[in-house]
């Protein structure tokens, strides 16, 4: 069985951990779906936010969002303005995004820290190009543990 649920932040294991046993049970085995396919892509990303401005990398993307690979986190809820720059296409995908979950850096996990990103002010026409680039992609998959 698929599972697209993706990684969750620190605080989203902790917020189940203040629940009775079988509800916190029940809050694992029914895992979020994805709206959207993730597709595997690596692609220059500049970010900024009230106080920040930095580049970094989409590590996956799909219609509804991006994951970006860096250091520089913010918390989830958090704003951020992006500009993404796809292969054969002269400007650069912009919008505004909310992060929805972190993942932070370990040492014990080959994983790179970063956000995951959902869209929150994108045009028709960005999203246009970004599904025409993926539908030349396979979409990534999670199995289910």
């Amino acid at each position: 069985m698929l599972n697209n649920a993706g990684p969750r932040s620190e605080a989203e294991f902790t917020k189940n951990a203040s629940l009775p046993a079988d509800a916190a049970g029940a809050a694992r085995e029914k895992p979020a779906r994805r709206e959207h396919d993730r597709f595997m892509v690596e692609l220059d990303v500049t970010v900024t936010s009230e106080h920040n401005f930095y580049a970094g990398f989409v590590e996956n993307m799909s219609a509804g969002g991006i994951f970006i690979a860096t250091h520089q986190l913010k918390p989830a809820g958090s704003r951020l303005e992006f500009s993404v720059n796809l292969p054969g296409r002269e400007k650069p995908i912009r919008g505004v995004g909310i992060v929805r979950w972190v993942r932070v850096y370990s040492e014990t996990s080959n994983t790179p820290p970063g956000m995951g990103i959902k869209f929150d002010e994108i045009d028709a026409e960005s999203i246009q190009a970004i599904e025409a680039f993926l539908a030349q992609r396979e979409p990534l998959f999670y199995d289910e543990d």
